[in-house]
Protein backbone atom coordinates (compact mmCIF):
# COMPACT_ATOMS: atom_id res chain seq x y z
CA UNK A 1 0.00 0.00 0.00
CA UNK A 2 1.25 3.39 -0.62
CA UNK A 3 2.15 6.11 1.98
CA UNK A 4 -0.06 8.89 2.55
CA UNK A 5 2.91 11.32 1.56
CA UNK A 6 2.77 9.42 -2.00
CA UNK A 7 -1.39 8.96 -2.25
CA UNK A 8 -1.35 13.35 -1.78
CA UNK A 9 1.58 13.78 -4.14
CA UNK A 10 0.15 11.59 -7.24
CA UNK A 11 -3.59 13.52 -6.48
CA UNK A 12 -1.41 16.91 -6.48
CA UNK A 13 0.21 16.13 -8.75
CA UNK A 14 -3.17 15.28 -11.53
CA UNK A 15 -5.08 18.20 -10.10
CA UNK A 16 -2.48 20.94 -10.39
CA UNK A 17 -2.38 19.56 -14.26
CA UNK A 18 -5.92 19.30 -14.96
CA UNK A 19 -7.32 22.92 -15.61
CA UNK A 20 -10.94 21.71 -14.04
CA UNK A 21 -10.04 21.18 -10.99
CA UNK A 22 -10.41 24.45 -8.99
CA UNK A 23 -9.95 23.77 -5.11
CA UNK A 24 -9.42 20.43 -3.33
CA UNK A 25 -9.91 20.09 0.32
CA UNK A 26 -8.73 16.66 2.85
CA UNK A 27 -11.59 16.05 5.70
CA UNK A 28 -12.58 13.78 8.26
CA UNK A 29 -10.27 11.77 9.82
CA UNK A 30 -6.95 12.22 8.66
CA UNK A 31 -7.07 15.83 9.72
CA UNK A 32 -8.89 15.42 12.99
CA UNK A 33 -6.76 15.34 15.69
CA UNK A 34 -8.38 13.07 18.25
CA UNK A 35 -8.88 10.71 14.98
CA UNK A 36 -6.34 7.76 14.72
CA UNK A 37 -5.73 6.67 11.33
CA UNK A 38 -4.26 3.37 10.16
CA UNK A 39 -3.73 1.16 6.50
CA UNK A 40 -7.93 1.15 6.62
CA UNK A 41 -8.27 4.63 7.18
CA UNK A 42 -9.52 6.85 3.72
CA UNK A 43 -8.61 9.67 2.33
CA UNK A 44 -11.77 12.08 2.19
CA UNK A 45 -11.36 14.54 -0.60
CA UNK A 46 -13.82 17.19 -1.68
CA UNK A 47 -13.28 19.16 -5.30
CA UNK A 48 -14.17 21.78 -6.49
CA UNK A 49 -14.22 21.98 -10.46
CA UNK A 50 -15.21 24.25 -12.81
CA UNK A 51 -18.08 21.58 -14.54
CA UNK A 52 -19.02 18.77 -13.24
CA UNK A 53 -20.65 17.08 -15.86
CA UNK A 54 -17.51 15.58 -17.52
CA UNK A 55 -17.38 13.87 -13.49
CA UNK A 56 -20.77 12.69 -13.92
CA UNK A 57 -20.10 10.87 -16.95
CA UNK A 58 -17.36 8.93 -16.86
CA UNK A 59 -14.83 7.21 -14.47
CA UNK A 60 -11.66 7.17 -16.75
CA UNK A 61 -10.20 10.40 -14.27
CA UNK A 62 -10.00 7.41 -11.58
CA UNK A 63 -7.91 5.22 -13.01
CA UNK A 64 -4.96 7.67 -12.25
CA UNK A 65 -4.80 6.86 -8.93
CA UNK A 66 -4.20 3.21 -9.58
CA UNK A 67 -6.48 0.18 -11.23
CA UNK A 68 -9.85 0.16 -9.25
CA UNK A 69 -11.06 -3.17 -7.21
CA UNK A 70 -14.91 -1.55 -6.70
CA UNK A 71 -16.81 1.94 -6.35
CA UNK A 72 -20.18 3.20 -4.86
CA UNK A 73 -22.21 4.26 -6.25
CA UNK A 74 -21.75 1.96 -9.62
CA UNK A 75 -22.58 5.11 -11.62
CA UNK A 76 -21.40 8.75 -11.09
CA UNK A 77 -24.87 10.45 -8.80
CA UNK A 78 -25.53 12.38 -5.68
CA UNK A 79 -25.95 11.09 -2.66
CA UNK A 80 -26.41 13.40 -0.15
CA UNK A 81 -26.94 17.21 -2.03
CA UNK A 82 -27.36 17.82 -5.98
CA UNK A 83 -24.93 20.19 -5.92
CA UNK A 84 -22.23 17.13 -5.28
CA UNK A 85 -21.37 13.91 -7.01
CA UNK A 86 -20.11 10.82 -5.39
CA UNK A 87 -17.05 8.96 -6.23
CA UNK A 88 -16.26 6.67 -2.89
CA UNK A 89 -13.42 4.53 -4.41
CA UNK A 90 -11.30 1.67 -3.25
CA UNK A 91 -7.62 0.65 -5.54
CA UNK A 92 -6.55 -3.05 -6.03
CA UNK A 93 -3.32 -2.05 -3.88
CA UNK A 94 -5.90 -1.28 -0.89
CA UNK A 95 -6.22 2.49 -0.74
CA UNK A 96 -9.56 4.45 -0.65
CA UNK A 97 -10.09 7.49 -1.83
CA UNK A 98 -13.99 8.99 -1.31
CA UNK A 99 -14.43 12.12 -3.18
CA UNK A 100 -17.00 14.37 -3.29
CA UNK A 101 -17.42 17.03 -6.38
CA UNK A 102 -19.06 19.92 -6.62
CA UNK A 103 -18.79 22.71 -9.54
CA UNK A 104 -19.82 25.39 -6.32
CA UNK A 105 -17.66 28.78 -6.88
CA UNK A 106 -18.19 29.74 -3.15
CA UNK A 107 -17.09 27.97 0.17
CA UNK A 108 -18.67 29.09 3.16
CA UNK A 109 -16.54 30.43 6.26
CA UNK A 110 -18.07 27.47 8.66
CA UNK A 111 -17.96 24.84 6.08
CA UNK A 112 -15.38 22.38 7.28
CA UNK A 113 -15.56 23.57 11.22
CA UNK A 114 -14.75 19.67 11.89
CA UNK A 115 -11.47 20.28 10.72
CA UNK A 116 -9.67 20.37 6.63
CA UNK A 117 -6.71 20.49 5.01
CA UNK A 118 -6.27 22.68 1.99
CA UNK A 119 -4.35 20.57 -1.21
CA UNK A 120 -5.39 22.90 -3.81
CA UNK A 121 -7.01 26.37 -4.25
CA UNK A 122 -6.23 28.08 -7.65
CA UNK A 123 -8.82 30.65 -7.36
CA UNK A 124 -8.23 31.17 -3.32
CA UNK A 125 -11.55 29.58 -2.68
CA UNK A 126 -10.32 28.51 0.61
CA UNK A 127 -9.43 32.20 2.37
CA UNK A 128 -11.96 32.67 4.28
CA UNK A 129 -12.48 29.20 5.94
CA UNK A 130 -12.47 30.20 9.49
CA UNK A 131 -10.33 27.62 12.10
CA UNK A 132 -11.89 24.46 12.80
CA UNK A 133 -13.73 24.12 16.15
CA UNK A 134 -13.87 20.09 15.77
CA UNK A 135 -17.23 20.64 17.78
CA UNK A 136 -19.70 19.97 15.17
CA UNK A 137 -20.49 16.52 15.39
CA UNK A 138 -20.28 16.64 19.61
CA UNK A 139 -23.01 15.20 21.53
CA UNK A 140 -25.59 17.07 22.42
CA UNK A 141 -27.31 17.41 25.72
CA UNK A 142 -31.45 15.94 25.24
CA UNK A 143 -34.02 18.71 25.74
CA UNK A 144 -36.87 16.73 27.98
CA UNK A 145 -38.91 15.95 24.98
CA UNK A 146 -36.10 14.31 23.56
CA UNK A 147 -35.23 12.71 26.71
CA UNK A 148 -38.90 11.26 27.29
CA UNK A 149 -39.89 10.86 23.88
CA UNK A 150 -36.69 8.62 23.55
CA UNK A 151 -37.41 6.94 27.35
CA UNK A 152 -41.07 5.70 26.58
CA UNK A 153 -40.40 4.20 22.24
CA UNK A 154 -37.60 2.69 23.28
CA UNK A 155 -40.33 0.37 25.61
CA UNK A 156 -42.66 0.38 22.42
CA UNK A 157 -40.33 -0.86 19.99
CA UNK A 158 -38.77 -3.03 22.26
CA UNK A 159 -41.81 -5.41 22.27
CA UNK A 160 -41.36 -6.89 18.59
CA UNK A 161 -37.77 -8.64 20.17
CA UNK A 162 -39.81 -10.79 22.73
CA UNK A 163 -42.86 -11.34 20.30
CA UNK A 164 -40.89 -12.69 17.36
CA UNK A 165 -38.39 -14.38 19.80
CA UNK A 166 -40.92 -16.08 20.93
CA UNK A 167 -42.33 -17.03 17.50
CA UNK A 168 -39.00 -18.43 16.62
CA UNK A 169 -38.97 -15.51 14.03
CA UNK A 170 -35.68 -14.94 13.85
CA UNK A 171 -34.62 -12.56 11.18
CA UNK A 172 -37.56 -9.95 12.43
CA UNK A 173 -36.65 -10.01 15.92
CA UNK A 174 -32.68 -9.61 14.77
CA UNK A 175 -33.73 -6.51 12.63
CA UNK A 176 -35.99 -4.93 15.58
CA UNK A 177 -32.88 -5.70 18.32
CA UNK A 178 -29.81 -5.27 16.39
CA UNK A 179 -31.42 -2.75 14.16
CA UNK A 180 -34.55 -0.42 15.79
CA UNK A 181 -33.45 -1.00 19.34
CA UNK A 182 -29.82 -0.65 19.16
CA UNK A 183 -29.23 2.19 16.38
CA UNK A 184 -32.25 4.24 17.63
CA UNK A 185 -32.25 3.91 21.30
CA UNK A 186 -29.36 2.36 22.87
CA UNK A 187 -27.05 4.05 20.83
CA UNK A 188 -28.86 7.37 21.66
CA UNK A 189 -28.93 7.03 25.20
CA UNK A 190 -24.95 5.89 25.67
CA UNK A 191 -23.89 9.01 23.69
CA UNK A 192 -25.72 10.72 25.95
CA UNK A 193 -24.14 8.87 29.18
CA UNK A 194 -20.59 9.30 27.25
CA UNK A 195 -21.81 13.09 26.66
CA UNK A 196 -22.90 13.88 30.18
CA UNK A 197 -19.37 12.28 31.29
CA UNK A 198 -17.63 14.44 29.39
CA UNK A 199 -19.21 17.65 29.63
CA UNK A 200 -20.35 17.15 26.27
CA UNK A 201 -18.04 18.19 24.60
CA UNK A 202 -16.77 14.99 22.36
CA UNK A 203 -17.69 12.64 19.81
CA UNK A 204 -17.92 8.92 19.59
CA UNK A 205 -18.50 8.40 15.46
CA UNK A 206 -21.23 7.31 13.60
CA UNK A 207 -22.76 4.53 14.88
CA UNK A 208 -20.70 4.69 18.22
CA UNK A 209 -17.86 3.28 16.67
CA UNK A 210 -15.99 5.30 19.91
CA UNK A 211 -17.75 3.91 22.55
CA UNK A 212 -14.98 1.83 23.27
CA UNK A 213 -12.98 4.70 24.45
CA UNK A 214 -15.27 6.44 25.93
CA UNK A 215 -17.48 3.96 28.51
CA UNK A 216 -15.64 1.69 31.33
CA UNK A 217 -14.47 -1.29 31.23
CA UNK A 218 -17.80 -2.36 33.17
CA UNK A 219 -20.02 -0.49 31.19
CA UNK A 220 -18.27 -1.32 27.83
CA UNK A 221 -18.63 -4.97 29.22
CA UNK A 222 -22.15 -4.67 29.96
CA UNK A 223 -22.48 -3.27 26.14
CA UNK A 224 -20.54 -5.86 25.24
CA UNK A 225 -23.12 -8.70 26.26
CA UNK A 226 -25.97 -7.36 24.08
CA UNK A 227 -24.44 -8.59 21.34
CA UNK A 228 -25.41 -11.98 20.19
CA UNK A 229 -25.56 -14.40 17.45
CA UNK A 230 -28.55 -17.10 16.07
CA UNK A 231 -29.37 -18.76 19.03
CA UNK A 232 -32.92 -17.95 20.62
CA UNK A 233 -31.95 -18.35 24.30
CA UNK A 234 -28.72 -16.32 23.41
CA UNK A 235 -30.97 -13.97 22.03
CA UNK A 236 -33.64 -13.87 24.97
CA UNK A 237 -30.64 -13.07 27.35
CA UNK A 238 -28.61 -10.69 25.27
CA UNK A 239 -32.37 -8.86 25.14
CA UNK A 240 -32.75 -8.66 28.85
CA UNK A 241 -29.33 -7.44 29.28
CA UNK A 242 -30.13 -4.77 26.50
CA UNK A 243 -33.11 -3.60 28.59
CA UNK A 244 -30.54 -3.60 31.80
CA UNK A 245 -28.13 -0.99 30.18
CA UNK A 246 -30.89 1.16 28.38
CA UNK A 247 -32.19 1.52 32.42
CA UNK A 248 -29.33 1.88 34.06
CA UNK A 249 -27.94 4.95 31.73
CA UNK A 250 -31.76 6.37 30.93
CA UNK A 251 -31.93 6.56 34.46
CA UNK A 252 -28.27 8.45 35.41
CA UNK A 253 -28.64 10.91 32.56
CA UNK A 254 -32.33 11.55 33.62
CA UNK A 255 -30.88 11.99 37.28
CA UNK A 256 -28.49 14.24 36.23
CA UNK A 257 -30.41 16.74 33.96
CA UNK A 258 -33.05 16.93 36.21
CA UNK A 259 -35.59 14.54 34.00
CA UNK A 260 -38.21 11.90 34.79
CA UNK A 261 -37.52 8.45 34.16
CA UNK A 262 -40.82 6.35 33.46
CA UNK A 263 -40.26 3.58 35.88
CA UNK A 264 -43.78 2.21 36.23
CA UNK A 265 -43.81 1.91 32.52
CA UNK A 266 -40.16 0.18 32.75
CA UNK A 267 -41.33 -2.25 35.15
CA UNK A 268 -44.67 -3.29 32.98
CA UNK A 269 -42.92 -3.64 30.09
CA UNK A 270 -40.20 -5.74 31.69
CA UNK A 271 -42.77 -7.87 33.18
CA UNK A 272 -44.98 -8.33 29.78
CA UNK A 273 -41.73 -9.53 28.16
CA UNK A 274 -40.84 -11.96 30.61
CA UNK A 275 -44.29 -13.28 30.10
CA UNK A 276 -43.86 -13.82 26.97
CA UNK A 277 -40.60 -15.34 27.17
CA UNK A 278 -41.97 -17.71 29.68
CA UNK A 279 -45.24 -18.52 27.84
CA UNK A 280 -45.76 -22.22 27.22
CA UNK A 281 -46.07 -22.57 23.43
CA UNK A 282 -49.03 -24.19 23.34
CA UNK A 283 -50.93 -22.64 25.75
CA UNK A 284 -49.88 -19.92 23.47
CA UNK A 285 -51.07 -21.31 20.67
CA UNK A 286 -54.37 -22.59 22.01
CA UNK A 287 -55.04 -19.34 23.84
CA UNK A 288 -56.57 -18.31 20.73
CA UNK A 289 -58.80 -21.45 19.60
Amino acid sequence: MRTEEEVLRQFNIWAQKNDLIRAAVLTSSRVHPEQKTDFLSDYDIELYVADLEPFRKDDQWLNTFGPIMVRWPFRPRSTFSKEWITRLVLFKDGERIDFQISEQKIIKPDAYEDGYRVLLDKDNMTVGLREPTFSKNFIRKPSREEYDTLAHEFWWNAAYVPKHLWRDELPFAKYMFDNILRYSFLQTVIEWYIGLENDWSVSTGIYGKMFKRYLNIETWKEYESTFTGADIEENWQAFFKALALFRKLAEIVGSSLGYKYPEQLDREMTDYYSRIRNMDKEIGNNLMQ
